[in-house]
């Protein structure tokens, strides 16, 4: 009987595990998509742009915003962006839904996904393939 009873337990256990661990909150799951979706803007931003910024004469390198001169600066700045928006967020109350959640999933696969050709030539607005719906959220 008492193993019945502690097998039991454990099958419990186990359960609630998983009942937990299934049920993140829209919230948690974005939360932990952001340093994703940091590096991976960041990586394809720098990589398909330093072509560009090496033909900028020295004299005007001062001019490169400091998000764009390396990975590190760059992820720093989407951070700062991130918890202003997250802040933006609690002050209206506002909940992460499961539909922004998606929509940032998509658009982080489709940056992977994405070739540098994306990146270039653009004047002021980036319009990633995948990214659309980002819009609607940024604000």
């Amino acid at each position: 009987m008492k193993i019945k009873a502690a097998s039991l337990a454990v099958s419990l256990g186990i359960l609630s595990l998983f009942a937990c661990k299934g049920s993140v909150s829209p919230e948690a799951k974005l939360l932990e998509l952001t340093p994703k979706f940091q590096k991976v803007m960041c990586n394809k931003s720098i990589e398909c742009t330093k072509d560009e910024l090496a033909k900028i004469p020295a004299a005007y390198r001062n001019l490169i915003p400091p998000f764009m001169q390396s990975e590190e600066n760059c992820i720093s700045f989407f951070k700062g962006k991130f918890d202003e928006a997250q802040k933006k967020r609690e002050t209206e109350k506002k909940e992460v839904t499961e539909e922004m959640v998606n929509a940032f999933e998509t658009c982080i696969s489709a940056m992977e996904k994405s070739s540098c050709d994306v990146y270039k030539g653009t004047k002021g607005k980036l319009n990633i393939p995948g990214c659309e719906n980002m819009e609607k959220y940024s604000n």
